[in-house]
């Protein structure tokens, strides 16, 4: 199955699985688009794929596009809210919150942003990262419990 056919056959399917995790057409058009540059750059890693590997690899490359988005954005977002910061103190406390995210897991840590920074409950985080409720809810509580551990 070459990307022409992948393209013709589940363009439309990888299109709404994008707008179901991003609730963003503009931006569920860009993230399918993103994957199959990707997997033009990569087009000899389908040769020895089934036609639901390679299905399965673009679902799991704009979800994984998602998460890049979100941690990209999240990044600038916080830059700006340090300029925001008049105590120092507040500022200290600031950066040591950051410093304990930044040492979580990744999985942990974008799903703690996602949970309280942009709050998301457990069904909208799944949805978002490919995971059911009751698995993001475990990894928050695991997440947290770290968090507790390292203060």
């Amino acid at each position: 199955m070459n990307l022409y056919e992948i393209y013709e056959n589940h363009h439309k399917n990888f299109l709404n699985y994008a707008r179901s995790i991003t609730s963003n057409h503009d931006r569920a058009f860009d993230l399918v688009q993103d994957a199959y540059v990707k997997a033009i750059e990569n087009e000899n890693i389908f040769d020895s794929m089934h036609p639901y590997q390679i299905k399965a690899w673009f679902f799991t490359t704009i979800k994984n596009k998602n998460i890049d988005y979100i941690r990209k954005n999240q990044r600038i977002i916080g830059f700006e809210e340090y300029h925001d910061i008049e105590d120092d103190s507040q500022f200290e406390e600031e950066v040591a919150v950051r410093s304990m995210l930044e040492s979580l897991p990744e999985k942990y840590r974008t799903m703690i942003i996602m949970k309280y920074q942009h709050n998301m409950n457990a069904t909208e985080i799944g949805e978002r990262v490919g995971l059911s409720p009751s698995t993001v809810r475990t990894h928050l509580s695991t997440a947290m419990g770290i968090l507790r551990k390292n203060l």
